[in-house]
């Protein structure tokens, strides 16, 4: 099941933010736009999300991904 959720850049709300957080703890996949096009992510740790990445962009299993985070304090 896919869900459209639209953040706003500057405000967005609470509710929605957390409804993609429950979407990735449930191992779900999220897109989200970049500077030049979508990118796909999953929770750290969750194999099946980086296999089902894996598939849809058609990688192999030596391909390196992206940790994408805020800070690392």
């Amino acid at each position: 099941m896919s869900r459209y959720i639209e953040l706003h850049p500057v405000n967005p709300q609470a509710r929605l933010v957390e409804k993609v957080v429950d979407t990735l703890r449930d191992g779900g996949l999220v897109a989200y736009p970049t500077d030049s096009g979508y990118a796909l992510a999953c929770a750290p740790g969750n194999k099946e999300g980086l296999d089902r990445i894996r598939a849809i962009r058609q990688l192999d299993g030596k391909h390196n991904f992206t940790f994408v985070c805020a800070d690392f304090a």
